[in-house]
């Protein structure tokens, strides 16, 4: 005679209460309901020559109580998570029309000259070098800058390119080369200036800033907002 197999089978309770069968793959887990229910089910049918110990009714009303603020937990968390998300793009969406200066090599030239440019070293370099260029790549201006100490040292350049000619207003890129004592290359970081012109989102739905010279930013990028 051929037996029914119920191997891997789970039991969870319909809406009249009846039980519903599952495999274990399709149901997952026990939620906090599955345990009440279990709970009570095994109070009703003990037996009433055995009740169950007093300790052992206690640890598993302990256990439910835990599965309960564990859920609860995770339901603050994902609120809290929530309410940081939404935070982080009210932030974004503020910063829109600000001046910032954020990590980048675009360097904007204005009808008063240069914005702001610096470089950050984490040490000193023995030899500092940089170029300006054109956006199409073509070489504006060098700078020697020769020993250069650590720390934050604005870009000194006051916009001719290598002739002495005033560059027109538009956007420039910058290159860096620089080594330390050694003769090994040291990368340098650079810091710029733009204007936040928008805001969009990313696959993850994280803010990405549109600065007013094509870069596109994090919030990450910024070290300082002029207003």
């Amino acid at each position: 005679m051929e037996t029914a197999s119920v191997t891997n089978r789970i039991f969870t309770s319909s809406k009249d209460d009846s039980i519903v069968y599952e495999t274990a793959e399709e149901h997952g887990s026990l939620n906090k309901d599955d345990f009440m229910k279990l709970f009570v089910t095994q109070l009703q049918y003990q037996d009433p020559m055995a009740p169950m110990e007093s300790a052992d009714m206690s640890q598993q009303v302990a256990q439910f109580n835990m599965v309960d603020l564990l859920y609860k937990s995770n339901d603050a968390m994902e609120e809290l998570v929530s309410a940081q998300n939404t935070a982080t793009y009210m932030s974004a969406v503020t910063m829109v029309g600000h001046r910032v200066r954020y990590h980048g090599n675009i360097l904007e030239v204005g009808e008063n000259g240069p914005e702001k440019f610096s470089l950050e070293l984490d040490r000193p370099v023995s030899q500092c070098a940089v170029t300006i260029h054109d956006m199409e790549g073509g070489v504006v201006s060098r700078i020697d800058m020769g020993f250069v100490a650590s720390g934050s040292q604005t870009l000194d350049w006051d916009g001719t390119d290598m002739n002495g000619n005033q560059v027109p207003p538009g956007f420039y890129r910058v290159s860096v080369n620089a080594l330390d004592t050694e003769g090994n290359e040291v990368d340098v970081p650079t810091l710029t200036t733009g204007t936040v012109q928008g805001v969009s989102y990313d696959d993850k739905g994280l803010p990405v800033l549109s600065v007013l010279d094509g870069d596109e930013i994090t919030i990450e990028d910024i070290r300082m907002v002029e207003g």
